[in-house]
This record gives structure tokens, C-alpha cells and sequence, in this order.
């Protein structure tokens, strides 16, 4: 409660000359004090009134017991005199109902007891009374005369001087203290008259006043917090719905309604502010260019939307930068990808070669396998040829093993091709995966891309088996030519021992015709191997120039992506 207080009166220290809390306070307090002055002067008026109506009763009870009181000292006075003067039994029954029975004066004296009779008129009361019980005895007196027949002696003791100037004495005070009595009740009944009137007249012009302090707040109501309330109410309606461009007809001034307009353009100028600064920002940011910053001084709640966009930069920047970054590495990757395949390409194809080769030098070697068959098969008749077909089976033979060799030579090479194969579609597995993170951080951005990403992912996977094939394959074709070899090792060995031992030729022929069967068939399954690795070396050779091809287009769309990254700023 204190800490309010005070806030209120630091409150009043700060209010200008026009502020509508000021003036309402002045009203409210003008419009306080005419009421409690009219308020103030209804009791007055009210009291006042009671004062005059009480001041008239206690005139119209002290003239009604005065007279009274008269009215029965007269009484008794004109009894006593006629029985004094008549002698008549009526006269006395008269004096004595006065006195014994409806005893006016007493009545009366009591009566006026309840009028507040002041002191001094008590005292006169007291003297007429006084006066009045002295002419008691002269009254006794009379009546006894009357009682024992002196009427003359009766009328001289209430006729008399003495009793004469002592009713006049009487009456003189009686109309003296009467007429004191009301001229002080009159008096007082005039002041509270007048006062009754004064009363009435200033509550009159406070009630007056008071209407015209009730208009005067009923005007300042509508004029000065009313129609600027509204108007306000309407500009926050506006704000409210985004019109930041709604003008408010109202000034600026010291007043509460005025700070309100101040604010209320203040807030719409900062609005207006941040709205253009953000979307400046952004239409920067949507064209590439995050080197912007905010400039605008951003207050309150206003500082979120500041960290936020700044924020926003931040990480665009960070994420173009590695965007960028990234794009520079997949294009060197990229290229290093079409020399490796367009390498694999030339490999692949003189591999080809190599093999048709050497499926020509198989199917030659068939041939002279067969042919030395049907040569055995007649050896017997012509042993003496035998020596010269050996020598020349020796030559076949030994080019025969050297073909062989060649065959392992390039199965060596095409095994160290294929594991460049694997060993690259590995990193372009690894690039492809770096690439669909990078395309994830990126977001829309990066969406392209992440397209780009998945193909050289494909194309990783589709190398990598191609060159599983390929060395399942060589694999078995270097064990068949390894086989081959050492049946040629083993022919030449033969054929050593039949140029030694031409002797021994036709004993032998017939084991060397079963031989050369065998050998026939062995020749047979290799050129199977052979044609199968013909097959796999030609599916590699178009495999690597689709590598090839892929490569260039991944090249390309690389440089594409490079020069699209180019264009942002950070």
C-alpha cells in the first residue's frame, strides 16, 4: 500500500500542465467540494428551519401560556370583584374554580417551563407571581366582607389603591414580560428566517454550481478522454490488423492521451521499421547476398526478432560457406572420377583386346590339339615324322606357355584394375554419402544436389559390384590358366622326353592320344572360361565408358552447382 502511494505521488510530480489526470483530479475535486458545501448547506438550511420552526412553536406555546396565565389572574381579579361588589354566590363558585380547579396560572406557569424561558424572564414571572400571591389576603379579605355583609368594606379591599396599582402593577409586567418574551422569539425567529434564507440561497448556487461543474466534467469526458479514447481505441484497431499507414488525428502533448499518441507513433515508426529492415534482409537473402546485418535499434520484445534474424545470417553463411566448401571438394572428386573412369575405360578395352587375343591363341591352340590327336592317332604309321611334329609340338608348346604367362600377366593387371575399381567406387560411395549430409544441411537448397548425391551413389554401388564380377571372374580364369599352364608344362616336359626318348614314341603314343584327349577337353572348358571372361571384360569395358560418361555428367552438374554457389555472398 505505501509502495502504491508513493508510485502516486511520483505520478503527480510528472504530470504536465495538460494532462487529463490532472484536470480530471481538479474536477473531481471541485465537484467533492460543491457537494459537501452542498451538502454542507442542506444540513444548515435543514437546520436553520428546524430553528425557525422551533423558534415560532416556542412564540406561539409562550403567547398561548402567557395569555393564559393572564386569562386566569383576570379571572380571579374579575370573580373576586364582582362578588365583592354583588355579593352573588356565582361570583365566589367563579373564584374558586379558578383557583381550585382549572388554575390557568398554574397550567400556564408549567407550560412555559418547556418553552425555554430565559433566566431573566423567569425573574419577572417570579415578580408577577409574587405580586400576585399579595393580593391574596386583600381577596380574602373582600370575601369575608361579603361573607358577614360589609359589600362597602369588600369593594374598598379589591377596588382600593393597593390593589388597584397592584393589578395594574400586574398587568403592566404581565404585557411587558409577554411582549419581552415574543420580540426575543420573533428575533430569533428572524435570524433563523434569515439564516434559513441564506442557506437556501447558497445551496441554490452551490447546486448551481455543482450542474455547472457536472457539465464542465461531462464536456472534458467527451472532449478530452472520450472521443480521444475512441479514436485510440480505433488507430489500436488498425495496429491490431497490420494497417501500420492509418493516421490518428490526434497531438502530441503532454497530457496521458497525448503520450499515448507519442507512443502510438513511435511504435508504428519502429514497426514500419523493422518490417522494412526484415524485408530488405530477406529479399537480400533470397537473392544470394547474406553479407547483410540489421541496422535498426531494436527494443523490448523487439530484440528476439533481431536474434533471431541475426541468427538466421549466421547460419546461412555457415551453411553456404560449407555448401560452398563441399562443392569445391565434390568438383575436384568429380573430376578425379571421370580421369579414374575414363582410365578404367582404356583399361577395360585394352583388357578386351587382351583377352580376344587370347581367346584366338586358345582357339589356334585347339586346333593343334586336335590336329596333334589325329597325328597320334596315325603315329604309328609315321613314326619317322614323329621327330620333325615333336619339335614342332615343342615350338607350339613353348608359345603355348608364354601365352599362358601373358594370360596371368594381364589377369595380374586386370585383378590390380579391378581393385582400383573397388577402392574408387568406395570414396565415391564415401563422397557420395559427405554429399547427401552436405544436401541435407543445405535443405531446399541443397535438394538438387542431393539428386547428384544419390546418382554417384548408384553409380559407387554398380562399380562396386562390376568389379566383385570381374575379380570372381578373373579369379577363376587365372586358376584355369594357371591349370592350363602347368598342362603345358607338363606337355612340354612330354614332349622333352619324346625328343630324348624318340624310341619310346610308339610305345607312348597311345598314352599321349588319351592325354591329348584330356588336354582336348581341359582346352575345351578353358575357352569356355575364356569366352565367359570375354563376356565380362566387354560388360566392364561398356560398365567403365558408363562410368565414364556418368563422370562427365556428375563433372558437369558439379561446375553447374559450383557456379550456382558462386553467387552467394556471405
Amino acid at each position: 500500500m505505501e509502495k502504491n502511494i508513493a508510485a502516486g505521488k511520483m505520478k503527480d510530480t510528472v504530470l504536465g500542465k495538460d494532462s487529463q489526470i490532472r484536470h480530471l483530479r481538479k474536477i473531481v475535486k471541485g465537484t467533492k467540494i460543491s457537494l459537501f458545501a452542498g451538502l454542507t448547506l442542506l444540513v444548515l438550511f435543514l437546520v436553520s428551519a428546524v430553528g425557525f420552526v422551533d423558534a415560532a412553536q416556542q412564540q406561539v406555546n409562550s403567547t398561548k401560556y402567557l395569555n393564559q396565565y393572564r386569562i386566569g389572574s383576570k379571572a380571579l381579579t374579575s370573580a373576586v370583584r364582582c362578588y365583592a361588589v354583588t355579593g352573588e354566590q356565582l361570583y365566589y363558585d367563579a373564584y374558586m374554580q379558578e383557583l381550585n380547579v382549572d388554575k390557568n396560572r398554574d397550567i400556564a406557569f408549567e407550560g412555559l417551563k418547556a418553552c425555554k424561558i430565559k433566566d431573566s424572564e423567569w425573574d419577572e414571572l417570579n415578580n408577577i407571581v409574587n405580586l400576585s400571591n399579595g393580593l391574596v389576603p386583600l381577596e380574602e379579605d373582600a370575601m369575608n366582607a361579603v361573607a358577614s355583609g360589609d359589600i362597602q368594606a369588600a369593594t374598598d379591599f379589591v377596588f382600593g389603591v393597593e390593589y388597584t396599582n397592584t393589578i395594574n402593577q400586574i398587568n403592566d409586567l404581565t404585557e411587558q414580560t409577554i411582549s419581552d418574551i415574543l420580540e426575543r422569539l420573533e428575533v430569533k425567529k428572524s435570524v433563523f428566517l434569515i439564516l434559513e434564507a441564506v442557506f437556501a440561497l447558497l445551496f441554490v448556487i452551490g447546486f448551481i454550481k455543482m450542474i455547472l461543474q457536472s457539465f464542465k466534467t461531462i464536456q472534458f469526458s467527451q472532449d478530452k478522454l472520450l472521443l480521444p479514447i475512441l479514436e485510440v481505441s480505433t488507430q489500436m484497431t488498425s495496429l491490431a490488423e497490420g494497417d501500420l499507414h492509418n493516421h490518428l488525428n490526434l497531438v502530441a502533448d503532454d497530457s496521458e492521451v497525448g503520450k499515448m499518441v507519442e507512443d502510438i507513433s513511435t511504435m508504428k515508426e519502429n514497426l514500419q521499421n523493422i518490417i522494412d529492415e526484415v524485408a530488405y534482409v530477406l529479399e537480400q537473402m533470397s537473392i544470394g547476398n547474406y553479407k547483410v546485418d540489421t541496422q535498426q535499434n531494436y527494443v523490448g520484445d523487439y530484440v528476439r526478432i533481431e536474434e533471431s534474424l541475426q541468427t538466421i545470417i549466421r547460419e546461412m553463411r555457415e551453411t553456404v560457406s560449407t555448401i560452398c566448401t563441399a562443392s569445391s571438394e565434390i568438383e575436384c572428386g568429380a573430376v578425379q572420377l571421370a580421369d579414374a573412369a575414363e582410365d578404367l575405360a582404356n583399361s577395360c578395352t585394352s583388357q578386351a583386346g587382351q583377352v580376344s587375343d587370347i581367346a584366338i591363341l586358345m582357339d589356334e591352340l585347339e586346333g593343334s590339339i586336335k590336329y596333334n590327336e589325329k597325328e597320334a592317332e596315325e603315329a604309328v604309321k609315321i613314326s619317322n615324322l614323329a621327330s620333325s611334329t615333336l619339335l614342332v609340338a615343342g615350338e607350339k608348346m613353348t608359345e603355348l606357355q608364354q601365352a599362358m604367362e601373358e594370360i596371368n600377366i594381364c589377369s595380374t593387371q586386370i585383378t590390380s584394375v579391378t581393385g582400383a575399381i573397388s577402392e574408387l567406387a568406395d570414396e565415391i560411395e564415401m563422397l557420395s554419402l559427405n554429399a547427401s549430409i552436405e544436401s541435407a544441411r543445405a535443405g531446399e537448397a541443397g535438394r538438387g544436389f542431393a539428386v547428384v548425391a544419390e546418382q554417384v551413389k548408384r553409380l559407387a554401388e554398380a562399380s562396386q559390384e562390376a568389379a566383385g564380377q570381374t575379380s570372381t571372374l578373373i579369379r577363376k580364369t587365372s586358376d584355369a590358366v594357371e591349370k592350363g599352364t602347368r598342362i603345358v608344362a607338363e606337355s612340354a616336359v612330354s614332349m622333352e622326353e619324346v625328343q630324348m626318348g624318340a624310341e619310346e614314341t610308339v610305345t607312348r603314343i597311345s598314352t599321349i592320344v588319351e592325354k591329348l584327349k584330356i588336354e582336348v577337353e581341359s582346352i575345351d572348358r578353358l575357352n569356355e572360361n575364356i569366352n565367359q571372361i570375354v563376356s565380362v571384360v566387354d560388360n566392364n569395358s561398356a560398365t567403365s565408358e558408363e562410368t565414364a560418361a556418368i563422370g562427365e555428367q556428375q563433372k558437369s552438374q558439379v561446375e553447374a552447382m559450383v557456379h550456382l554457389m558462386s553467387k552467394f555472398k556471405i
